[in-house]
């Protein structure tokens, strides 16, 4: 016998107003008992419901974890998202609460749900939410600060995709030098360890310099900044830190790790590329081009800066070392400069940041 109750005990009539819901399931996996409203809600008739069983009510991925494995049962649960079949054959995105009853019988799931409304064209995940919250925690160590904020912002503005941004940026590529020889002589394993902090360090400096970091291309990297004067802060501690890690490197009996860093500034456009199943942000256009070709033309371990970016930041450069260079892509030589120090405003004064500072 089904119980089709208007309350729960454990709620008052203010429910009703936040969509709350309740549910039993018996030991048989058959509706023992339901709120009216959500039977109402459901379009079950008390006949449909005698014979409606859980496999046929919940979402198939559902059914399977929370009565099939049931750890989730172990303990009393929140804030898990799955959908319900309506008796028209539609369904409908419900978050719900619950806990496992022990009874002489057998097992009784009593939960609490409430009705989320999303709406069209918007997909949210179902399942734990803990665990689902966990995977985006792992997520977001794959996807850049500077992007989750953009798309925030799209969101505020009423946008579905992050929209396209025409302007001037300053980009940043930095390569290992003899990548390829180094890996012939190394593990797997050993590679990844020096990747990671080579690779790594350089990224955390990027970030720290208000930089976004576009790709990670194995033993490269493509950072974008909105200020030219950030770009070059970040290429020298860059360098700065090689040179650390050059010092331990030398000590351990290995051999010495150079980057290359080309800079340049101009105007780009900013798109997403793809389709509705995966997009990718990226920039496009000429400017990002030159800065890759400053990179492969630069010396090791030095920092080729375009004149377009040198006439940005020209009054904090001490000592630049002007070349005419012919790139490839390049009808005309262009000019650039290697720059190994600059200068900027701190809190106590002028700051002189240079790449053969005294590392400690």
């Amino acid at each position: 016998q089904v119980v089709i109750e208007r309350y729960c005990v454990m709620f008052t009539d203010w429910s009703s107003d936040l969509d709350f819901f309740t549910l039993v399931i018996g030991p048989s996996l058959r509706i023992k008992s339901i709120s009216r409203r959500l039977m109402n809600r459901l379009g079950y008739d008390r006949d449909q419901l005698r014979t409606l069983t859980a496999p046929r009510l919940f979402a198939i991925e559902a059914f399977q974890e929370l009565f099939i494995r049931k750890q989730i049962w172990d303990h009393k649960f929140k804030n898990y998202r799955t959908f319900l079949r309506t008796a028209a054959g539609d369904r409908i995105l419900c978050q719900l609460s619950g806990y496992r009853h022990m009874n002489g019988r057998g097992p009784e799931y009593r939960m609490v749900l409430q009705e989320l409304q999303v709406p069209k064209n918007y997909q949210l995940d179902t399942g734990s939410f803990e665990e689902n919250l966990r995977s985006n925690q792992i997520i977001k160590k794959y996807i850049s600060r500077q992007l989750a904020s953009r798309a925030l912002s799209a969101v505020r503005s009423g946008y579905d995709r992050i929209p396209d941004e025409e302007r001037e940026f300053t980009f940043l590529f930095a390569d290992l030098v003899a990548y390829t020889s180094m890996a012939e002589k190394a593990t797997a394993l050993e590679i990844l360890e020096m990747l990671n902090l080579s690779i790594g360090a350089t990224a955390s400096i990027i970030l720290h310099n208000g930089g976004f970091v576009d790709k990670i291309m194995g033993d490269s990297i493509f950072a974008v900044f909105e200020k030219p004067l950030s770009a070059l802060m970040s290429a020298i501690e860059i360098q700065k830190q090689f040179n650390i890690l050059n010092l331990f490197r030398i000590k351990q009996g290995q051999d010495e790790v150079q980057l290359r860093i080309g800079i340049h500034s101009g105007q780009c456009l900013l798109a997403s590329i793809g389709s509705d199943d995966f997009m990718e942000l990226t920039f496009i256009g000429d400017s990002v081009n030159t800065a890759s070709r400053l990179e492969k033309s630069a010396l090791p371990g030095s920092i080729l800066v375009s004149d377009a970016t040198f006439e940005l930041i020209k009054d904090n450069v001490e000592n630049p070392e002007a070349h005419d260079l012919t790139v490839k892509g390049k009808r005309a030589a262009i000019k650039a400069y290697y720059i190994n120090r600059i200068q900027f405003d701190g809190p106590r004064g002028r700051i002189s940041l240079g790449v053969d500072d005294d590392m400690f």
